[in-house]
């Protein structure tokens, strides 16, 4: 065998022992971060500022801790503009996007917002540029301002002022900006997280679509609505309000919306409606 082969062959040989061994690694390291209990200060944090948390089942919230010791060794936080990310900011961020993934099968020694590198945390709403262009092939140049944005499946950007908001349980920029992960989970921001199966993809189609055209009727009209009217600009944006909904006024969306709060039971493994008040 002469060396340039050989060589070429350890690499091969080397590539693949990295492919296959460091996902059982990472689920080792995952498994054994799981089993640290959670600080007590940590506890009185959630206790405090997260409703929800009130009203999750006992072995529910044990497995949110483990999710939450997880997420939070494993994830990169980064304060922006001057800010200081603490402790308590960790805390709430990594619940409330523990919280989609909560009954997911393998969770979380697998399937825990793999891809994801980093969470960029601002003090309050930021600015960013922003291209219009219009039917004539015009471009506008212009700013936005967000309190959070999925920018790819490596980072998240949040403003931790929106996420203070979330105490009232009214908007949930946390849960929405992670919605839009999960969306993009089958590589497609479209209103459609992956689903496992045609069946599903179909049943889930014909209510989400049926859904998304009554509630842009209803804002074309004025009727007052449960979800947000900012679900109607676009199917993306109406899923991660209809999360936000299904987690916050869980009861209100199963009695209006069956349909909708159905395949949300179906997607995420939870019934947050029958959790007691």
């Amino acid at each position: 065998m002469d060396l340039p082969f050989f060589l070429l062959l350890l690499v091969v040989v080397a590539t693949l022992a990295w492919f296959v061994g460091a996902p059982m690694l990472r689920q080792r390291r995952r498994a054994a971060r799981s089993r640290k209990a959670l600080p007590q200060e940590w506890r009185d944090w959630l206790e405090r500022d997260m409703t929800i948390y009130r009203r999750l089942p006992a072995e529910l919230r044990e497995r949110l801790h483990a999710v939450i010791r997880v997420f939070i060794d494993e994830k990169r936080f980064v304060g922006c503009n001057g800010l200081e990310v603490t402790d308590h900011m960790r805390v709430l961020v990594a619940a409330y996007a523990g919280l989609l993934v909560l009954n997911r099968p393998g969770v979380p020694d697998r399937q825990l917002y793999d891809d994801l590198y980093a969470i960029l945390i601002y003090p309050g709403a930021f600015v960013v540029p922003e291209s219009h262009h219009d039917e004539t092939g015009l471009v506008t140049e212009g700013e936005r301002v967000l309190s959070g944005q999925t920018w790819d499946s490596r980072r998240i950007i949040l403003s931790w002022e929106d996420i203070e908001l979330a105490r009232d349980e009214d908007h949930n920029v946390v849960l929405h900006e992670f919605a839009h992960y999960l969306d993009m989970e089958d590589e497609t921001m479209d209103g459609a997280p992956g689903l496992g199966s045609e069946e599903a993809y179909e049943a889930w189609s014909e209510i989400f679509w049926e859904e998304y055209e009554r509630l842009q009727d209803d804002v074309d009209a004025g009727r007052p609505t449960l979800l947000d009217p900012y679900a109607a600009t676009e199917p993306a944006e109406f899923f991660a309000v209809a999360t936000e909904s299904f987690f916050i006024h869980s009861r209100e969306l199963a009695a209006r919306h069956p349909g909708l709060y159905e395949q949300l039971r179906r997607y995420y493994r939870l019934d947050p409606a029958s959790w007691e008040a």
